[in-house]
């Protein structure tokens, strides 16, 4: 998986592509935690992200968790049908702000 980051002031804008799986999501996770610290707010961009796995999701649900902590909130966009379906099924589709 790679991440690029657009740093818009008080809001970053992470753009994802790869896949986000067992062997990318601990890597991702310190990542997208050293962002919400850095950052008040997130936009996630999944424009390139072709999978992601359970290990993913929790990368992903720590983040949305950490960025409420701090008064934050997370963003996603450019969600394709498949991640799309990914978070449907294990209920992430309900917490996030996706569009």
């Amino acid at each position: 998986m790679d991440v690029k980051l657009v740093d818009r002031g008080a809001t970053g804008e992470l753009i994802l592509s790869g896949d986000l799986d067992t062997k990318t999501a601990r890597d991702a996770d310190e990542l997208f935690l050293k962002m919400a610290d850095r950052f008040q707010n997130l936009i996630m961009n999944m424009q390139g992200l072709d999978y992601i796995s359970s290990a993913g999701i929790r990368s992903i649900r720590n983040l949305y968790v950490k960025l409420l902590r701090n008064g934050g909130k997370l963003e996603v966009i450019n969600v394709n049908e498949n991640v799309m379906e990914v978070f449907e099924m294990t209920g992430l589709a309900g917490l996030l702000n996706i569009r």
